[in-house]
């Protein structure tokens, strides 16, 4: 199917079932199997100004799918997938890029850290969960936090590519379902199996699509209301918290039926699937970067238990979380 087609189809509203978050009972609910920085562009002019290094210096690991290259202290995973060029970015800390024309569009989203990026009228703190959307030509440098930064970024290989319309201005994007799509696929860039290249396609089609709802709200002004906002930032702030809808209704002022409705009109999915998410890519970051054990990652992430975050991790990653860790650690891309 041509990805035109694709995205289209993607772009329409999920079709999930409005549900109270029932996580924190170790409900098994049978949902599908959803997807909850700065850009990699393969000119090493565009990757200054470090750049002292005459080209990438390879290194080994496993899988086909992706590779593996470091220049001037900053990690890169690539891959390329039908079209796309996608790209986990490592910088080390209080990195700084030098301003730079990109030749190409591409979509950056902040999985760790933290950083700062300077265009000619503006510039933009992005912190972890955010992402920016930046077009062809945008001029911009960047200065990175004291802990450097890990990003995610998907980039059409060509501006001709019809999803390069998903970029048509500089629009900084916060979190939604942006997080946890990006935390998938950087999984999968890891992932041994011959289905990784069309499972990380699909994630950044998602991406892409979830890039153009949020684009497309914000030139029409169908910003969400404030206590709408202040609903979702407090299912982020009680991220371990059994809230429910009735609960989160009656905190921000609204009618619980009210509420569903315009939770999923803005952020395109329900409020229990939403919050599950949140949970899904918080404990995807603390088993990439941490060494907790996974009783203590389940119990703060709101999970009942071990046994019901392996479960629920399993059907919406694809592996256990144990797994994840393993591969998230592993010398090949972890190596800085």
């Amino acid at each position: 199917m041509h990805r035109s087609v694709r995205l289209a189809v993607l772009l329409r509203s999920p079709d999930e079932d409005d549900a109270d978050d029932g996580e924190r009972h170790g409900n098994d609910d049978d949902d599908e199997d959803d997807l909850d920085c700065e850009l990699h562009v393969t000119k090493s002019s565009e990757r200054a100004p470090n750049n002292r290094s005459p080209g990438p210096v390879q290194t080994s690991m496993e899988p086909v799918f992706a590779t593996v290259a470091e220049e001037d202290g900053v990690s890169v995973t690539s891959a390329e997938v039908n079209g796309f060029t996608l790209s986990e970015l490592r910088f080390p800390q209080s990195y700084v890029q030098a301003p730079f024309e990109p030749e190409l569009p591409y979509l950056a989203v902040v999985l760790e850290g933290a950083l700062v990026k300077s265009f000619p009228r503006r510039a933009l703190d992005l912190g972890c969960a955010s992402a920016v959307a930046i077009p062809l030509g945008a001029t911009h440098g960047a200065r990175f936090g004291s802990d450097g930064a890990r990003i995610l970024i998907v980039r059409p290989r060509s501006a001709s590519d019809p999803v390069a319309g998903c970029f048509d201005r500089i629009a900084e994007l916060r979190g939604r379902e942006l997080t946890w799509l990006a935390w998938r696929l950087a999984g999968e860039l890891r992932a041994e199996d011959t289905a990784a290249p069309l499972a990380a396609e699909g994630f950044a089609l998602e991406l892409l699509a979830a890039t153009t709802r949020e684009t497309r709200a914000q030139r029409t002004h169908a910003r969400p209301p404030a206590w709408l906002r202040s609903a979702e930032e407090l299912l982020r702030a009680r991220l371990a918290d059994r809230i429910g809808l009735a609960e989160l209704a009656e905190t921000v002022g609204v009618h619980p039926a009210y509420l569903a409705r315009a939770f999923r009109a803005h952020y395109g999915l329900s409020v229990g699937e939403y919050g599950r998410r949140l949970r899904l890519a918080w404990a995807a970051a603390e088993l990439a970067r941490g060494e907790a054990p996974l009783a203590e990652v389940a119990a703060n992430a709101g999970f009942a238990d071990q046994s019901h975050f392996t479960r629920v991790f399993r059907r919406h990653v694809g592996t256990t979380p144990a797994r994840y860790r393993e591969r998230a650690r592993s010398r090949a891309f972890q190596d800085r």
